[in-house]
């Protein structure tokens, strides 16, 4: 009787330390932000940026995300939680590296920097995509 009592100690001790132990599946850190997703099509990106190649200058790519930069006095402003260079995941999509920046218009323009756009091949595919809200976990940071 008494080694059952042992065993059934070293069980509840072993199951007490692995509940404790942090787990790679624990929900970590997040940003809710708006994902949507663009193509090389001419109704996202102008024609004088349309050259396939991302803000970074890698091709452009599906698993690429872009994040919103702001044209403020003539320089460029990223108030976005996330970065260029940032490797992400994104809730029910996978994951992806942020190397491109978002459409801007005109000089003073302030973008939603709550948003991250994810590339899409095909046109209609991005359309349909739409706007979703999404959490985005910060995987590897660029600084």
């Amino acid at each position: 009787m008494k080694k059952l009592i042992i065993l059934i100690e070293l069980i509840i001790i072993i199951l007490l330390l692995m509940a404790s132990r942090p787990d790679a599946e624990t929900e970590s850190e997040f940003f809710s932000m708006t994902v949507t997703a663009y193509s090389l099509h001419e109704n996202c990106i102008a024609d004088k940026w349309n050259d396939g190649y991302t803000a970074t200058m890698t091709p452009i790519r599906e698993g690429v995300a872009a994040i919103n930069v702001d044209y403020i006095n003539g320089e460029w402003e990223i108030r976005s939680p996330l970065d260029l260079g940032d490797k992400i995941h994104i809730e029910g999509l996978g994951n992806f590296s942020v190397e491109d920046t978002g459409y801007f218009t005109d000089e003073n323009y302030k973008q939603d920097f709550w948003n991250v756009d994810i590339y899409m091949e095909n046109y209609s595919e991005a359309v349909e995509f739409g706007r979703q809200l999404k959490k985005v976990y910060l995987i590897e940071g660029s600084k």
